[in-house]
């Protein structure tokens, strides 16, 4: 099996992208007060990174069109795309699910993508380069990106009492 890993850079940079996309989706206002919303806006963006990933599928091999390569395609290579951006979601769709604050939400979501990024260099297994290097920088580029979204756009759940105390129903 003749594997080109100059490629890697584009597959470490497309999952880098779908975390930060998935975890978005999750990771904001709307969606923190409207929890619901988080499974409409994250379905909205399924297409899109199935799409980006033809876009840059389209650009590594240099194929006809964007149409035929996601008509043309196995539709495995679709479901591994969903697949991976539905596990990579999961910090932040957690978070948001378990009305956990903003301080967890970022420790979730960047721990993960330490856990997650930091390592991926290494596991391609280029016999000539271990690309540590270039996990590091996607990593913190990555954390960067998704405390700045935190700070910007994620604001703390709303509680919402389900149940009336005794004492305010007597009053």
């Amino acid at each position: 099996m003749n594997i080109d890993f100059s490629l890697a850079p584009w597959g470490m940079g497309f999952a880098a992208m779908m975390f930060l996309i998935g975890n978005g989706a999750w990771t904001n206002h709307i969606v923190r007060h409207k929890p619901w919303m988080g499974w409409v806006i994250w379905g909205l963006t399924v297409p899109g990174v199935i799409i980006i990933a033809a876009v840059i599928e389209l650009r590594l091999s240099g194929q006809q069109g964007i149409w035929h390569l996601l008509t043309s395609v196995n539709i495995e290579n679709h479901w591994i795309v969903a697949t991976l951006y539905a596990l990579i979601s999961i910090p932040g769709a957690a978070s948001v699910l378990f009305r956990q604050n903003i301080s967890w939400t970022r420790l979730a979501t960047l721990s993960t993508a330490l856990i997650v990024m930091v390592p991926l260099g290494n596991q391609i297994n280029d016999p000539n380069d271990s690309r540590i290097a270039l996990s590091l920088g996607i990593t913190l580029a990555l954390c960067g990106m998704m405390f700045l979204w935190s700070t910007m756009l994620d604001c703390n759940p709303i509680h919402r009492r389900k149940t009336v105390p005794v004492e305010e129903s007597d009053q």
